[in-house]
């Protein structure tokens, strides 16, 4: 029947949406402004797993984020799932981002940079009357040459400073390779967003933040936002990277030396020669750290790999598994 319309009820919230056959459950939630947890937009993460209380869903079977058995649990990727009834959906919906709405704007490369040989940060500019509104820790889709890469905005969000993006080369990459290759200053592009739901929660609670590689860039930008909040959290960044040249910027040092209740602690994984800092996996210098993460709160961005032993080890060491808000790279998010 072409034109019916469902309706989806949230639990516990008990926020109601209409649906209509065909449209997916996330892209109908936002359409009603509403924010349900997500991340790829593609069946490849996982962040938008939901359990269906009640009704009829129809769900493709070989998608990465959600395993077989959990979809005969009644667990379903929101982001791909669509409705063939009135539903009832367990599912967290975020206020914080209610009005925040995807859209797409022109945009042009003010600046590029490459502070290691397979890193570049780039700038875009927007036209005067266009203004991204997103929260920090959100991310975009770049769209140049009729390819699309999702990319996190590496930036607190400042009003005519326009966004910034970090980006790694990837073997075989063919949007990277264009990027490193062809990107000019004064390059016209495309963007749409803001995308996802990784974004610091409102709490007192100490703060880690995990990255691995380039998913400093949406860390950075939560953590410039609590800055510019004069937050009086304790904030402490572990940043882990192959080399000692992909730990790309010097910034986490200066807030080391400018705020008090910043600290940091870079991990390189290779045995480059002349580095007295800690070595190995990331996540391990937080449980070198703390025998206890109980009290914390964790924002982790980088590999899926990465995310999925973090969370696991650190919910061994107390953390409650709610307190871990992560953003993993994907398929369709593979440069964050």
């Amino acid at each position: 029947m072409v034109g019916v319309n469902f309706k989806v009820t949230l639990a516990p919230s008990n926020r109601q949406f209409e649906i209509a056959e065909g449209s997916t459950i996330l892209d109908a939630a936002a359409r009603s402004q509403l924010s349900l947890a997500h991340g790829c937009r593609d069946g490849s993460c996982g962040s938008c797993k939901s359990r269906v209380l009640s009704g009829q869903i129809s769900h493709p079977d070989n998608c990465a984020g959600i395993t077989p058995d959990e979809l005969a649990k009644g667990y379903v990727l929101s982001c791909v799932a669509t409705a063939d009834s009135d539903i009832q959906l367990e599912s967290d919906w975020y206020p914080e981002l209610d009005g925040i709405k995807a859209a797409l704007f022109p945009c042009k490369v003010d600046s590029i940079s490459f502070p290691a040989s397979d890193i570049a940060i780039l700038t875009l500019r927007l036209p005067a009357d266009s203004i991204v509104n997103y929260l920090p820790g959100q991310y975009i889709d770049l769209i140049w040459k009729g390819l699309r890469r999702s990319y996190s905005i590496a930036c607190a969000n400042t009003q005519g400073a326009g966004l910034e993006l970090h980006i790694r080369q990837l073997a075989h990459g063919v949007f990277s390779d264009l990027v490193f290759n062809q990107l000019k200053p004064g390059t016209l592009l495309r963007l749409e967003g803001p995308h996802g739901t990784f974004f610091v929660r409102d709490s007192e609670a100490p703060i880690i933040f995990l990255a691995g590689g380039t998913g400093f860039a949406p860390i950075k930008a939560m953590i410039e936002r609590l800055f510019e909040q004069h937050s009086t959290r304790s904030i402490h960044l572990y940043w882990g990277a192959a080399s000692v040249d992909h730990l790309y910027s010097g910034l986490p040092d200066e807030w080391h030396k400018k705020y008090q209740n910043f600290s940091y602690t870079p991990v390189i994984s290779s045995d480059d020669t002349g580095w007295s800092g800690h070595r190995g996996l990331v996540h391990q210098a937080v449980l070198d750290d703390h025998s206890d993460l109980r009290p914390f709160e964790v924002y982790a961005c980088g590999s899926a790999d990465m995310i999925t032993v973090a969370k696991t080890e650190f919910v061994g060491r107390r953390l409650l598994a709610e307190h871990f808000f992560s953003d993993a790279f994907t398929a369709h998010k593979p440069n964050k």
